[in-house]
This record gives structure tokens, sequence and C-alpha cells, in this order.
């Protein structure tokens, strides 16, 4: 079974929308830290060589809720730990502060407007069962964000998770999660999801790693003051996503993936199929540093006709995230990172760019 490998629960919110983002790490499992070892995925680790009685730092990619991707370095916890802390805080500033990008069409006295804003991301896991061939896991998150003038658009995040991974053979695992969302803009109710599906992990020789995510994401989204149709939002999303990652060396580790989605809501404007394509790149440029870029296209074409173009609603979207990070022991690290977005749409209240950048804490226990 993967040691480290985040699955990532796609919700209805992406890299362009910096909403909370589902997508709580699968929790590391007793396994043996050399990563030369015989049934052990490569691209597990991207690590230094183990010292005497040290254990190696091991690369994760995580994505808090509400914060830009954060790959993680985190060393193997001890075989009895089935308790995961994770307490992360920082600062952000956003050149666009917008809820939806491509969601509900914002205010124009909002929408291109920047604030800083400080925000705090609080994890906990907790296995209460584990077995040689799998384990039960519960996972939550809370998240909260404080802008500086904007206050509307705070965000509190309530996220809970019941997951069971199963390990089918040396190199076939599944695992099946469902997820309940709880999301509150400013002091009012904007949406709640339940999400479910299972996730197919396969390694091929000590090198490769592919991974296939199926998702059904029920969603009930609520009016709010700034969003007065936001419940015409509300239906079903289906998606299927197949990741590839490659160790091209202890040091490298590399990530292509696609994504297929479809929305089905009480409107056709609402309606539609999009295609993602990313790509990702971690290099461990000390021993206790590492460098992420990801870059990601995203196509949606929608059903329905909007009267002010005569046509389709169609977009096309691409971000660009880069991260540092770097711990200073096993529990304390500091990342720097940036976001750049561009969603060209042919409905003008939809075609909107985006920087971010901010400074994270976090500290593990």
């Amino acid at each position: 079974m993967n040691a480290w490998t985040a699955t990532m629960i796609a919700g209805s919110a992406g890299l362009l929308l910096l909403l909370p983002v589902i997508g709580l790490p699968d929790v590391p499992t007793a396994l043996a830290a050399d990563p030369a070892a015989k049934d052990e995925p490569v691209q597990r680790a991207v690590s230094p060589a183990p010292q005497e009685g040290e254990r190696p730092w091991f690369l994760g990619s995580a994505q808090p809720f509400g914060l830009l991707v954060m790959p993680e370095m985190v060393k193997l916890p001890p075989p009895d730990k089935k308790l995961f802390l994770k307490i992360t805080a920082g600062y952000q500033y956003d050149s666009n502060v917008i809820l939806n990008a491509v969601g509900v069409p914002v205010p124009p006295a909002i929408g291109e407007k920047g604030d800083s804003r400080l925000v705090l991301n609080l994890v906990g896991n907790y296995i209460p069962l584990r077995t040689a061939k799998g384990e039960v896991m519960f996972n939550y998150s809370f998240f909260h964000s404080d802008h500086a003038e904007l206050d509307d658009f705070n965000l509190t995040q309530n996220m809970a998770e019941l997951a069971a991974k199963y390990a089918v053979t040396d190199r076939l695992a599944l695992r099946y999660s469902a997820v309940y969302q709880h999301l509150l803009l400013g002091t009012e109710l904007f949406d709640h999801a339940v999400m479910t599906g299972p996730s197919l992990n396969i390694t091929s020789g000590k090198r490769h790693t592919t991974v296939l995510d199926l998702r059904y994401r029920d969603t009930q989204y609520s009016n709010v003051a700034i969003f007065t149709r936001n419940a015409d939002r509300t239906g079903a999303n289906y998606s299927a996503a197949l990741t590839h990652g490659v160790a091209l060396s202890p040091a490298t580790l590399v990530r292509a993936g696609y994504a297929y989605d479809v929305d089905n809501t009480r409107t056709p404007l609402w309606d539609g199929e999009g295609h993602r394509i990313n790509v990702e790149g971690n290099f461990r440029v000390l021993h206790d540093t590492l460098f992420n870029i990801y870059g990601e296209y995203y196509r949606k074409d929608y059903d329905g006709v909007y009267a002010s173009i005569g046509a389709r609603r169609e977009d096309r979207a691409w971000s660009g995230v880069v991260t540092l990070t770097t711990y200073f022991s096993e529990r304390y690290g500091v990342s720097l990172r940036s976001l750049s977005s561009r969603n060209r749409s042919n409905v003008p209240a939809f075609d909107v760019s985006r920087l971010i950048y901010g400074v994270l804490f976090d500290a593990r226990f």
C-alpha cells in the first residue's frame, strides 16, 4: 500500500477557485523505510539516504483546504501511531478576491479588488483499525479565512471523511471513502455536500504508480446575500480521474493526469462537462527542502444558452502553482507559494484572472 500518496477527492472547487479543497491525505502506514525494498513503490519517497537511527523524509502531495497545492515532506510515523494532528496557519494576498471564478458572477464592486487574509487549517486523522492488509480511518478538517477588508468573503469549512484501504496484492490497493462538507460564506450557509467513491492504486516496478479515482458528489447550494441565485447550482457531479506518477530519481518525482466530470444541476446554465489535464514536478533541492511546480488546463462546456451572448458558455482555464517548502524538524515547517490563474470565457462575467501568494507555517503531532 502507498505510504504517503494523498487521495484527492475532486469537489466543485478547483485550484482556480482557491476554495477549501477536499484532499485529506491517507495517513502513512507502517511500512519499510527503505524505498528500494522489493515491494515498496519508489515514487512513495523522494528522500535522502537514511542515516543510522534516523527515519527518512517522505514526500506527500497533500492539498489542505482553502490553501494552495501544498506538497509535504513527512517522516514515517511509529508503527503503533494511530492519531495524527496537523495545524497550518499563515498569510495570503489575493489580487482578485472572488469566490467563484468559474461559478457565480461576481458583483462589480467586488470583482477586481485585492485583499489580504489570514488562514487557519486544522486536520486530524485517526486509525481505529489496522491490519496487515488494510486500515479504516477517520479524517476531519476545519478551515477558516479572515480577510482584512472583505469580511463577506471569509470562509469557514468543516469536513469529515470515513475511509477504508485494502491491499488486494502487493501492487494493487483499493480505497473507498465517504465525505461530508459544510461551508459558510461569511456567516451564511453557502453549501453542504456529500461525496463518495473508490480509488484504485496500481504500482508497476519500482518507479511507476497509476491511480484511478471515481467520484460522485451531491451538493446543496444556498442563496446568500452576495449570490442570490446560488441555489440554481444545486445538483450532482460525476467525475473520473487517471493519474500516473514516475520517480525519475531518488530526488525527482513527476506526475501527469487527466480528469473528466459532468454536472447535472437545477438549470441548464450550470449543466455541462469538463476536461482537465495536469502536470506536476517535485524536486528535493536540499536535505529537508522541497520544490514543487504544478500546472493544469481545464475546459468546461455548458449546456445552457446565455441570453447576453446568444450562445452556450465556454470556459478555458489555466492555472499554475509554485511552492517551496522546508522543514526544520519532523514537526515544524514553512512554505512559500504563489498561484497564477486565468479563466477565459465567452461570457464576460466569468472572464477573470488572479494572482495569490503567501507564506504558511505548519506543525504536526
